[in-house]
């Protein structure tokens, strides 16, 4: 199995710095905000939508990497699933916010795939 050397050095970069500064916040925060965190983490809500589209593109990106398209295609899978409860969701709220989410996650799959 080959790896892309330069889709690496972009992976790390745009998946370690956030990480990075999230896990630094994290160990900043005191008891009461890490329980809160850990039961919104924890909610379904956010699991079926924001989880399943970060875990949709870290997949894809590593299928990317690794030149692999049935890993590639599986992150893809898990994307466009999150996108869809994402935009489902919030068409009740905000119409406008819903088009410009779905236009996202189609843009995001078109450069994943392509």
């Amino acid at each position: 199995m080959s790896i892309d050397s330069d889709k690496l050095v972009t992976f790390l970069i745009m998946w370690g710095i956030p990480i990075f500064m999230v896990i630094r916040t994290y160990l900043k925060m005191d008891v009461h905000d890490k329980k809160s965190v850990k039961s919104d983490f924890k909610k379904p809500r956010f699991v079926f939508t924001i989880g399943f589209i970060y875990t949709g593109m870290l997949i894809s990106q590593i299928g990317s990497i690794l030149l692999s398209e049935i890993i590639n295609l599986v992150g893809i899978i898990i994307l466009a699933v999150g996108g869809i409860v994402s935009v489902v969701d919030m068409w009740r709220k905000n119409r406008m916010k819903s088009i410009f989410v779905f236009l996202l996650i189609t843009l995001a799959i078109y450069f994943l795939y392509g």
